[in-house]
């Protein structure tokens, strides 16, 4: 599969930014994150209402210019790791073709091919001062199907605000009102120079991506009644109003448990980190619009014999439950610095003790409920949104959800030391719910064995 640029050039807002916006500080909480380039990837099939590639393209960059004007931290540059020049240069926007057929390509993708559909193909690297804040391919298929690859700092943008992004887009291509982004997190949450811009994630990505061993990826795919079911059994179980994420999760970690147990030496604990969104827990809560990286990791420590689903969401309402408003708000005024340090150095704690325990360390994220299947420029929604992160080689376990195009399914991006994953992929229980690696063009067709 040969894909080559065929044109580059900057999209600028189509109305200029005003002197009072020209920069963009991110919040004490965005502090949090990495300052790390990541992307994102849509596929859409062909649609003869697009009419011809060029008048497509041209919808896309002119809609991609007035969004610009709602978003405008996003055309400008960065200054720093902490604030962005908004200076509307513009969006880095290239258009590239490819020899192939968008479903001959998605009948097996090949996902080693998957960084080849965003710029410069930067799936996940450090952010570059003085660059642009964002870059978009448009990748154009021989069958007329294209996808839209973007690439967006991490702690400027978390996934929900890449998305809303995405999805603010789409609906001005089509002529619509969009929702208009609200940047009030970092008046709510200002920054403080003082805080470590590297406080969590050197020890995370030491102890999580520095594994030995071989480690690779699958794709566990749910579809929606095997996901309902799932939620009715965990209700019989005890378990109050269980949701989709929930139940496909505590599956996979009773999975990957059975099988840790069964290696010698065998693990008797995992310590599973995962992002808590802040947008609904703080009072009164964050519209979704609102940008940033308002996320914060918080880790859940399991033992083997707390892997049923009712076990361990008890276990992660109660490792979540302290990310509620009082904590939120103490991050707001003059001690908001010490707070939020006191807690990254918990954090960073629970790390360290589950390593030297031996606790397995396993990365869980979600990209559920985001809504990026409605992200339709008005020629279809996109028929794959994939995890794309996940398909870089990593060297740590991790469990990526997101959801499938219809049927409130969940496709499982799951990364495992090849031992252990030999096990999980053949697990019983598993096969009789889930489907490994089926194609995108099928998943909306797949039926549960339950």
């Amino acid at each position: 599969m040969e894909i080559e640029i065929i044109s580059r050039e900057c999209i600028k807002p189509s109305s200029p930014t005003p002197h009072h916006l020209r920069t963009h500080k991110i919040s004490l909480v965005d502090q949090f994150g990495t300052p790390m380039f990541v992307s994102t990837i849509n596929f859409y099939l062909p649609n003869q209402v697009a009419g011809s590639v060029s008048k497509r393209s041209q919808v896309l960059k002119q809609s991609l210019s007035k969004t610009l004007t709602l978003y405008y931290p996003v055309a400008g540059k960065i200054i720093d790791t902490l604030s962005i020049d908004c200076n509307d240069e513009g969006v880095s926007y290239m258009v590239a073709r490819v020899n192939c057929n968008l479903r001959d390509y998605l009948r097996k993708p090949d996902l080693s091919k998957l960084p080849k559909f965003v710029p410069g193909e930067i799936i996940a690297s450090e952010m570059t001062l003085g660059a642009h804040v964002a870059m978009i391919q448009e990748t154009v298929f021989a069958c007329g199907g294209f996808s839209i690859g973007l690439v967006i700092p991490h702690h400027f943008f978390d996934g929900n605000s890449t998305i809303v992004f995405l999805k603010n887009w789409a609906t001005i291509a089509r002529q619509e009102a969009p929702q208009a982004p609200d940047f009030s997190s970092s008046y709510m949450f200002p920054q403080n120079t003082s805080f470590p811009q590297d406080p969590i994630s050197s020890t995370v990505g030491r102890l999580v991506f520095g594994q030995e061993g071989t480690f690779v990826l699958r794709r566990f795919v749910f579809e929606g009644l095997a996901v309902s079911n799932l939620k009715a059994k965990a209700t019989r179980s005890g378990v109050p109003n269980p949701t989709r994420v929930e139940v496909v999760v505590a599956l996979l970690l009773k999975c990957i448990m059975s099988a840790l147990s069964a290696k010698s030496p065998p693990r008797k604990s995992a310590l599973i980190s995962t992002t808590v969104n802040l947008r609904r827990r703080v009072v009164p809560p964050f519209p979704e619009t609102t940008v940033g990286n308002l996320v914060l990791l918080t880790p859940i420590l399991a033992n083997s014999e707390e892997t049923d689903s009712r076990s361990f969401l008890h276990l992660m309402s109660e490792s979540i439950s302290p990310i509620n408003g009082e904590f939120l708000k103490s991050l707001q005024g003059d001690q908001g610095l010490q707070r939020l340090s006191e807690y990254v150095e918990e954090l960073r704690e629970s790390f360290r003790k589950a390593s030297s325990d031996g606790a397995e360390t396993i990365v869980f994220n979600s990209w559920c409920n985001s809504g990026i299947y409605n992200a339709d420029f008005g020629w279809g929604k996109p028929i794959w949104f994939p995890a794309v992160a996940s398909a870089l080689p990593l060297r740590g376990s991790v469990i990526q959800l997101t959801d499938t195009r219809m049927s409130n399914g969940i496709e499982a991006w799951v990364s495992l030391d090849e031992e252990i994953m030999s096990m999980v992929e053949h697990d019983e229980e598993l096969l009789s719910i889930a489907s490994v690696d089926p194609s995108p063009l099928e998943i909306d067709s797949l039926k549960s064995k339950l």
